[in-house]
């Protein structure tokens, strides 16, 4: 009798991207779209997390970002608003080579007279062994505190998927200040270790924007960096990591 050994379950690779886009608008006050579009095009991720991307109406006219560069690259997107007024909204966007299967949008917890914040997450089923969360989300810069207790809602929301989920956001705070101690346990930071900053006028260790896995999956980082080639697109970095799932 012959024993054929069964072969090794072959990894599936994702590569992610976020990048707080600031409005749309670089920091000159002109469109920073055309820069947005070049480094996903130039970086060709299979998701892209957008913080800071607003869904404006000027002169009667629907300015809707997210969906401008889904349509120029070709993906798929979902977005969130976070606040509306009468000139349009602002929240956070997901852009996907995939179908999105389903979304949610969450409002994150805030104190009174706070900016409202949400958190958007999408279905994502790149082959038919691999099912995850991608979620997308942006914290509260002005206060510690509204920051501390979004990040632990996030942990809570997410931190007993029986999905594996991926996390990319703007969490506003350094891997030594409080909101990032509710991601500790649970979660694998994609930069772990990394000094590099990600906001444009930060020094070594402002690293404010991540992209985190939840560890109840086997699952690798695989790669990170931060793309410091253009300064002025936005006042941040955007980041990239390759995620391994198995």
């Amino acid at each position: 009798m012959t024993v054929v050994a069964s072969q090794p379950r072959k990894g599936i690779e994702i590569k992610i991207m976020s990048f707080n886009v600031r409005h749309g608008e670089n920091r000159s006050g002109t469109s920073n779209l055309q820069a947005i579009l070049k480094v996903i095009q130039e970086q060709k991720p299979h998701l892209v997390a957008l913080q800071a991307i607003d869904s404006l109406i000027e002169e009667g006219e629907v300015k809707f970002q997210v969906q401008q560069l889904a349509r120029q690259t070709g993906m798929h997107y979902i977005y969130g608003a976070a606040d509306s007024t009468t000139g349009g909204s602002q929240g956070v966007g997901i852009l996907s080579r995939w179908p999105i299967d389903k979304s949610q949008r969450m409002k994150l917890p805030n104190t009174p007279g706070a900016d409202p914040r949400v958190l958007l997450c999408g279905l994502i089923r790149p082959t038919k062994s691999l099912t995850f969360r991608f979620c997308n989300a942006r914290l509260e810069y002005a206060s510690v505190y509204d920051r501390a207790l979004q990040a632990a809602y996030i942990n809570h929301m997410l931190g007993e998927s029986i999905q594996p989920v991926v996390l990319a956001m703007d969490m506003g705070a350094r891997p030594n200040e409080q909101p990032y101690f509710s991601f500790r346990k649970k979660w694998l930071d994609a930069a772990r270790g990394s000094l590099l900053p990600t906001w444009t006028e930060g020094i070594s260790g402002d690293r404010l924007d991540y992209i985190m896995v939840l560890q109840n999956a086997r699952v690798s980082v695989k790669n990170y960096k931060v793309l410091r080639q253009d300064r002025n697109a936005s006042d941040h970095f955007p980041i990239v990591a390759t995620v391994e799932f198995w």
